[in-house]
Protein backbone atom coordinates (compact mmCIF):
# COMPACT_ATOMS: atom_id res chain seq x y z
CA UNK A 1 0.00 0.00 0.00
CA UNK A 2 1.30 3.60 -0.90
CA UNK A 3 1.04 6.94 0.94
CA UNK A 4 -2.48 7.38 -0.60
CA UNK A 5 -3.80 3.97 0.14
CA UNK A 6 -4.93 1.26 -2.53
CA UNK A 7 -5.72 2.30 -5.67
CA UNK A 8 -9.27 2.31 -6.89
CA UNK A 9 -9.92 0.61 -10.08
CA UNK A 10 -10.85 2.63 -13.18
CA UNK A 11 -14.50 2.83 -13.65
CA UNK A 12 -16.15 0.54 -16.12
CA UNK A 13 -17.11 2.31 -19.25
CA UNK A 14 -20.94 2.40 -18.41
CA UNK A 15 -20.02 3.41 -14.68
CA UNK A 16 -17.79 6.37 -16.62
CA UNK A 17 -20.99 7.25 -18.76
CA UNK A 18 -23.02 7.42 -15.58
CA UNK A 19 -20.51 9.49 -13.76
CA UNK A 20 -20.42 11.94 -16.51
CA UNK A 21 -23.97 12.13 -17.38
CA UNK A 22 -24.26 13.23 -13.08
CA UNK A 23 -21.56 15.43 -13.71
CA UNK A 24 -22.75 17.14 -16.74
CA UNK A 25 -26.40 17.57 -14.89
CA UNK A 26 -24.70 19.70 -11.66
CA UNK A 27 -22.15 21.55 -13.94
CA UNK A 28 -18.89 20.25 -13.16
CA UNK A 29 -16.42 17.90 -14.99
CA UNK A 30 -15.97 14.43 -14.21
CA UNK A 31 -12.97 14.79 -12.08
CA UNK A 32 -14.71 17.68 -9.81
CA UNK A 33 -17.57 15.51 -9.28
CA UNK A 34 -15.66 12.50 -8.34
CA UNK A 35 -13.65 14.89 -6.28
CA UNK A 36 -16.43 16.39 -4.81
CA UNK A 37 -18.38 13.20 -4.30
CA UNK A 38 -15.06 11.31 -2.49
CA UNK A 39 -14.66 14.00 -0.09
CA UNK A 40 -18.78 14.40 1.11
CA UNK A 41 -18.51 10.33 1.84
CA UNK A 42 -15.55 10.46 3.73
CA UNK A 43 -17.72 13.22 5.68
CA UNK A 44 -20.30 11.20 6.04
CA UNK A 45 -20.97 9.37 9.79
CA UNK A 46 -22.54 6.37 8.12
CA UNK A 47 -19.84 5.45 6.52
CA UNK A 48 -17.17 6.36 8.89
CA UNK A 49 -19.38 4.08 10.93
CA UNK A 50 -18.82 1.44 8.02
CA UNK A 51 -15.00 1.86 7.97
CA UNK A 52 -14.54 1.27 11.52
CA UNK A 53 -16.83 -1.78 11.56
CA UNK A 54 -15.15 -3.40 8.51
CA UNK A 55 -12.21 -3.39 11.02
CA UNK A 56 -14.35 -5.12 13.77
CA UNK A 57 -15.79 -7.53 12.02
CA UNK A 58 -13.68 -9.97 12.17
CA UNK A 59 -12.53 -9.73 15.12
CA UNK A 60 -15.81 -10.44 16.38
CA UNK A 61 -16.09 -13.37 14.19
CA UNK A 62 -13.58 -14.32 16.65
CA UNK A 63 -15.34 -14.20 19.51
CA UNK A 64 -18.81 -15.40 18.34
CA UNK A 65 -17.09 -18.74 16.75
CA UNK A 66 -15.54 -19.62 19.98
CA UNK A 67 -18.67 -18.85 22.21
CA UNK A 68 -20.40 -22.14 23.27
CA UNK A 69 -23.82 -22.12 21.73
CA UNK A 70 -24.84 -25.45 22.69
CA UNK A 71 -25.44 -23.82 26.17
CA UNK A 72 -27.68 -21.23 24.97
CA UNK A 73 -30.97 -22.12 25.06
CA UNK A 74 -32.75 -20.01 22.62
CA UNK A 75 -36.56 -21.78 23.11
CA UNK A 76 -39.51 -19.45 23.67
CA UNK A 77 -39.75 -21.43 27.26
CA UNK A 78 -36.24 -19.78 27.77
CA UNK A 79 -37.55 -16.35 27.44
CA UNK A 80 -40.95 -16.22 28.48
CA UNK A 81 -43.41 -12.76 28.07
CA UNK A 82 -42.66 -10.94 31.67
CA UNK A 83 -45.97 -8.81 30.78
CA UNK A 84 -48.43 -10.45 28.79
CA UNK A 85 -50.78 -7.81 26.74
CA UNK A 86 -54.66 -8.14 26.23
CA UNK A 87 -56.87 -6.00 23.86
CA UNK A 88 -57.91 -4.58 26.82
CA UNK A 89 -54.41 -3.00 27.25
CA UNK A 90 -53.64 -2.18 23.94
CA UNK A 91 -56.70 -0.02 23.61
CA UNK A 92 -55.47 2.09 26.84
CA UNK A 93 -52.23 2.29 25.34
CA UNK A 94 -51.40 5.91 25.23
CA UNK A 95 -51.44 7.54 21.77
CA UNK A 96 -48.49 9.77 20.62
CA UNK A 97 -47.89 11.11 17.28
CA UNK A 98 -50.43 12.87 14.71
CA UNK A 99 -53.31 15.22 15.39
CA UNK A 100 -56.50 14.52 14.56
Amino acid sequence: MDQNGSQVPPFAPEEYARVAAAAGIVGKSTEDFVRDAALKAADDPFLKALGRTRDRVPQLAEVFATQDTRAADTSAAAWPDPAPMGSRDLHDFPQHGHAA
